[in-house]
């Protein structure tokens, strides 16, 4: 027997049954809507250094790829000329006792020209880049490079990204071949820290080398560790500490830390005074995988130490790449 439910009952399943439905819409379109911003929001970038990234519109090339491959001309493929037959044996009457019959006279041919082939025109195929050999350069020309096997190549189809940057009194330029949205750098290392180290410095700036913090407070080395590891490659003499011994690029890091820290202008330092540096230009490749490849030095800034110092520094950078190809580039170090 069916229990009758009083209005008031009634009233109450109806409130419980609309609130369920409600809150079945208001998960479902939720799940929609997560589902729909996962697909239309782009991929986050966390940068762990400030880069001002300006896409340039560089000059227009052709759709063929990344580069504009040689022409190559018709090639034209000429019919061979049919062979002749085989003239006739000479008939002897010991091999012919009966007369050959007489033949109709066989109209005369004029020669016709063989039928020339149509030229065959070769599909063009797009210039993949890829690593750069020995002995390749780059010319003054911001809009191309000089690319192996293909002479001067512009970039890609007008679209480079450069990144610049300023540090220690020098600036940074790296260009890319490709849009922002395809190619960038995530990792920056301050060439600077790898220059090579004053020959001479007060006596005063050492006793000021102060402990190595983590900001606020953490202090990871004492103000004495870092200067017995400064008198490592420094002795005192007098008024001024000596650089006494080579300096590894890999150690030299530390110790233009511990100069900063106490002071030293660095934007002044010893290995720029007084000359006359050209810009270090270093051509080379970031693969589809995010690789760095085929670096290679393009400009020598008259000092080979210094030219060293660049490219350690520099092989510490890393890039990232989605264009599914190796993308070309170009560093320059101006002191």
């Amino acid at each position: 027997m069916t229990e009758t439910l009083t209005y008031v009952q009634k009233e109450q399943r109806k409130r419980t049954l609309i609130s369920y439905i409600i809150a079945i819409s208001i998960y479902s379109l939720l799940f929609i809507a997560g589902i729909v911003y996962d697909i239309l929001s782009p991929e986050s970038i966390d940068f762990t250094n400030s880069v001002l990234i300006v896409n340039i519109q560089g000059p227009v090339a052709n759709d063929a790829g990344q580069g504009a491959p040689l022409k190559k001309e018709s090639v034209v493929v000429e019919k061979p000329a049919p062979i002749p037959p085989p003239a006739p044996k000479p008939q002897t009457e010991a091999t012919s006792p009966k007369p050959a019959p007489a033949l109709p006279p066989t109209p005369s041919v004029e020669a016709t020209p063989s039928p020339v082939a149509p030229a065959i025109q070769q599909p063009i195929e797009p210039w993949v880049p890829g690593e750069r050999g020995p002995g390749s350069r780059v010319s003054s020309s911001e809009t191309s490079v000089l690319a192996p096997g293909e002479g001067q190549v512009p970039w890609g189809t007008g679209k480079e990204v450069r990144i610049s940057k300023s540090e220690a009194g020098n600036s940074v330029e790296t260009t890319l071949g490709g849009s922002s949205e395809t190619v960038g750098q995530s990792l920056y290392v301050p060439i600077y820290l790898n220059m090579p180290l004053p020959a001479t410095v007060p006596v005063s700036l050492f006793n000021a080398i102060p402990d190595e913090k983590i900001p606020p407070t953490t202090i990871v080395s004492t103000a004495d560790a870092r200067k017995r590891a400064f008198l490592n490659y420094y002795s005192i003499s007098g008024n001024e500490c000596r650089l006494t011994n080579f300096v590894p690029l890999e150690v030299r890091e530390k110790l233009w830390e511990m100069l900063e820290d106490a002071g030293y202008n660095v934007a002044k330092a010893d290995y720029k005074a007084g000359k006359t540096l050209n810009p270090v230009v270093i051509g080379f490749s970031v693969t589809k995988d995010k690789q760095l490849r085929g670096v290679e030095l393009l400009q020598s800034s008259g000092d080979s130490d210094i030219d060293q110092s660049v490219l350690y520094g520099f092989k510490r950078a890393s890039f990232w790449n989605k264009s599914g190809e190796t993308i070309q580039g170009r560093f320059i170090y101006r002191f």
